[in-house]
């Protein structure tokens, strides 16, 4: 039960939100300023930026919940993939990719693709999966927060997901990309105090990490499960994964799936286009893995650790359906154990996540269609086309609310799909074809779009079967389609 002062506290952190937004407003009077801040992030903005756009609130509910089902040892290696995927993203990509765009001036992902391939098509293909996918997984991360608001407030779903956008479009149209990165500072910190807040009254609770694992092999969970199953790698898990001998290659390949698609995100990866300079970059190397592993290691193995606070207190049907929606894990526990007020500071952090997430993404996208298929056929003045990016900001967030709101299958099979899709589409064509001088046009029309098929279809129609995750797949077909005919293809 949530009570008033969670509320006042959660209203509070909202309208903060608000305020913060203005701050960006000098830097948004034209285009340029608007959609890329006149490159005037340094590196404390840019590392909160990129660590708070990645983390949805699937990081703070699903991650952090995901080892009530999963073994400790999922929470391990999802924690372990984040750290490389970020160590990656940060010693190898950043300066690489920063480097580039700034010597072609080139601004969005399709853009580099066009200039790197040559390839108007190229170009075109990758705006288009970029605007499909990311909208797809845009309706995900509304969910995420507007779920902790419809609980918190006791609001109809669909009005906490009006909620949940009205101050993310607020901000991103007063102060564009320069005020979300300053609320994207401000969220991040929230979401790491939450993590952290979590993960201290969870511990405390249990009697710390060696007392609760001690307590987790002794104790039998649902009336049948021995919590040791939750120690080994090959143990506690989906049940059909485990009768099919699939639970390790499960876990293994959802959490490099999930931890290492940084590398490929369009809207993390245009960011570094923001950075102030190189050497906010070279900063940025050292405090941006530090805040994704930080908060990777408080919340991730969480979930296991939950069975000593939640199982007793409620019946073995109860688990059972913890089990089965794992993203309501962590809420449940901190309902149960943490003071009023407090609660409220900590169920702002998946509200912080999901927003941060919005903002960069919205305008990422806003990013691509002005710079890569209004402008290219338009004539617009600085002015103009100023207004029509914040139009077209509004109308793209809202266009996920209805596939939020509805509750059909395809939709959200295809939502699912989404993000390990978009790491298979741009692995090829821009992290690899960034230090790779033999990629090739051919093999980037047909990577993005073999790798968006295989994804999509492979987790409509296949995952179910066979328990191999969509995204290695895709990025075993995206990779093969890449490299392959650029092998094949004659040097001149």
């Amino acid at each position: 039960m949530v009570h008033i002062l969670d509320q006042i506290i959660i209203g509070i952190f909202i309208s903060i939100t608000i305020v913060l937004g203005f701050a960006g407003y000098k830097h948004s009077k034209t285009l340029h300023g608007y959609i890329f801040a006149n490159k005037s992030l340094g590196p404390w903005l840019l590392s909160f930026s990129i660590m708070a756009t990645y983390y949805s609130a699937a990081s703070f509910l699903g991650g952090g919940g995901s080892t009530y089902l999963y073994n400790l040892g999922f929470g391990a290696w999802l924690t372990a993939w984040h750290v490389i995927g970020v160590s990656l993203l940060w010693l190898f990509i950043a300066n690489k990719l920063y480097e580039y765009m700034s010597l072609y001036n080139i601004s969005t992902i399709p853009e580099f693709i066009e200039h790197r391939y040559g390839s108007k098509v190229a170009k075109y293909i990758a705006v288009v999966v970029m605007i499909i996918l990311f909208m797809l997984y845009l309706v995900s991360v509304y969910k995420g927060g507007a779920i902790v608001l419809s609980t918190v407030y006791g609001l109809d779903y669909a009005i906490a997901l009006l909620i949940l956008l009205l101050p993310v479009a607020i901000y991103i149209v007063v102060g564009g990309l320069r005020s979300a990165a300053i609320n994207n500072l401000y969220l991040g910190v929230m979401m790491l105090i939450a993590a952290a807040t979590t993960f201290s009254y969870i511990m405390a609770y249990i009697g710390g990490p060696l007392e609760g694992l001690r307590k987790l092999v002794n104790m039998t969970i649902a009336g049948k499960f021995s919590g040791s199953l939750w120690l080994r790698i090959d143990g506690a898990g989906p049940q059909p994964a485990i009768e099919k001998g699939m639970l390790v290659p499960l876990i293994m390949s959802i959490t490099f799936s999930i931890g290492v698609a940084q590398i490929a995100l369009p809207n993390i990866l245009v960011q570094f286009y923001t950075a102030r300079n190189e050497k906010a970059i070279e900063k940025g190397r050292i405090i941006g893995p530090i805040l994704v592993a930080l908060y990777a290691m408080l919340m991730f193995s969480l979930g296991a650790f939950c069975h000593l606070v939640i199982d007793s207190k409620v019946s073995n049907y109860q688990v059972i359906q913890l089990m089965k929606d794992t993203d309501w894990v962590i809420p449940t526990a901190v309902n149960m154990i943490v003071p009023e007020g407090i609660r409220g500071l900590i169920l702002a952090g998946p509200i912080a996540a999901s927003m941060s997430t919005i903002a960069i993404t919205i305008l990422s996208m806003v990013t691509t269609l002005i710079k890569d298929v209004i402008q290219p056929f338009v004539k617009l003045d600085d002015k103009n086309a100023l207004k029509f990016s914040k139009t077209l900001a509004i109308l793209l967030s809202l266009l996920p609310i209805p596939f939020a709101i509805l509750r059909n299958k395809l939709i959200v099979d295809m939502v699912g799909a989404a993000f390990g899709t978009i790491f298979a589409v741009f692995i090829g064509p821009v992290t690899i074809g960034l230090f790779w001088g033999r990629g090739c046009r051919e093999g980037a029309v047909a990577s993005m779009i073999s790798g968006a098929v295989t994804g999509i279809i492979w987790y409509i129609y296949i995952y179910g079967e066979t328990l191999i995750y969509p995204t290695i797949p895709a990025i075993v077909v995206a990779l093969t389609t890449y490299i392959v005919p650029c092998l094949l293809k004659k040097r001149k």
